[in-house]
């Protein structure tokens, strides 16, 4: 599944915000699909996008952190 919600008017109509400020919305479109399956991401942002989805993954157990300071693995 594509997931291609960066910057797109609903986000800003959702939270009140112009273009500039729809970071924070879209990465969390973008987290809520990769947790319920979309697995193709068009985005603006690549490498925040990335972070956003790394974290998906970690917390869905995924793959093991990149590095386990506190007894997180």
């Amino acid at each position: 599944m594509l997931l291609s919600a960066s910057r797109k008017d609903f986000v800003g109509e959702a939270l009140g915000t112009g273009v500039d400020g729809r970071l924070s919305g879209t990465l969390a479109v973008t987290a809520v699909g990769a947790w319920l399956g979309a697995r193709i991401f068009r985005a603006h942002d690549v490498a925040q996008t990335r972070e956003a989805l790394d974290m998906v993954g970690a917390v869905r157990g995924d793959f093991l952190p990149a590095r386990a300071v506190r007894g997180l693995a």
